[in-house]
């Protein structure tokens, strides 16, 4: 078998055994025994017809050939061209080297915050050992693809949406840790099917629908809030520079007429529309 499956010696409750999963266990290539490669060609000279137009196997670029002889691994090709190979007694599958990319399924998940937020990804990946691509998974896309959606979920699940913090990582301010985050949890997971992960990285990002409509509001009344804090802070320095403006040319203001300029240009400068003058009458 290509997991080799090492059991621990250690007792435990009942009959069970730990069983650990040997990831970096690999199907060899073997030598075909002298007298399988006689039947082989014994059977090529009598089907010779047919094996003459069945013999040529070509690889492409960006491919390697597995040839499987009785059962056993024998070769694996992958220099390009055409090779001349007697057919009998042997599987061929040819496994693709090229990048692929996938686009996860997108899907409901609860942020650190419990906000259910709606998440899709795209994973860019190619298969660096056929070998272990084709023995130790059944469809190993289909297999990138699952895992792919889990650690999704797992990492996504990590971090808020969004954070008023703007030192603490979210899902919105933190794309490049998350992208690395989730392209190494990728890489354990398929590292048995002999993939090297590339590029995970968030495609979709929005809030669930059912919530949508109150976080648009409670956005839209903290974005008001920190225009009205720069609006203030920025009347605060226009009303204390035109006070020190006034002292350094000599003009003398007592303190309730600093605080009627000021409360007059603050009423001025944070108004939302336009503001009248108003002169009190005196008898």
């Amino acid at each position: 078998m290509l997991n080799k499956q090492l059991i621990d010696g250690q007792e435990m409750s009942g009959d069970q055994h730990r069983v650990v999963v040997d990831e970096d266990a690999q199907t060899p290539i073997e030598e075909v025994p002298c007298h399988m490669h006689m039947l082989r060609l014994f059977l090529g000279l009598i089907l010779f017809p047919i094996t003459i137009f069945t013999m040529w196997k070509t690889v492409q670029p960006r491919e390697a050939l597995l040839v499987i002889c009785f059962g056993k691994l024998w070769k694996v090709i992958d220099e390009p061209g055409c090779h001349v190979i007697v057919p009998w007694g042997c599987s061929f599958h040819t496994i693709s080297t090229k990048y692929i990319t996938i686009d996860t399924e997108k899907s409901t998940i609860s942020d650190l915050n419990g906000n259910p937020v709606i998440v899709g990804a795209i994973v860019n990946y190619h298969i660096v050992d056929p070998v272990k691509a084709f023995f130790n998974v059944e469809f190993v896309h289909n297999y990138v693809k699952v895992n792919a959606g889990t650690v999704l979920k797992a990492v996504v699940s990590k971090y808020p949406y969004e954070s008023k913090d703007p030192s603490h990582p979210s899902l919105k301010n933190a794309s490049d840790e998350i992208k690395l985050q989730l392209a190494e949890e990728l890489r354990k997971r398929v590292r048995v099917a002999g993939v090297e992960v590339s590029l995970f990285d968030l495609s979709d990002l929005y809030y669930a629908p059912e919530i949508a409509s109150a976080m648009l509001i409670r956005q839209q009344a903290q974005a008001t809030i920190d225009a009205r804090h720069l609006i203030v802070d920025g009347a605060v320095d226009i009303v204390g520079g035109a006070l020190e403006g006034l002292s350094a040319k000599g003009v003398r203001v007592s303190e309730s007429e600093a605080a009627k300029i000021a409360s007059n240009l603050l009423c001025v400068l944070c108004s939302d529309g336009h503001t009248q003058n108003v002169l009190p009458l005196h008898n």
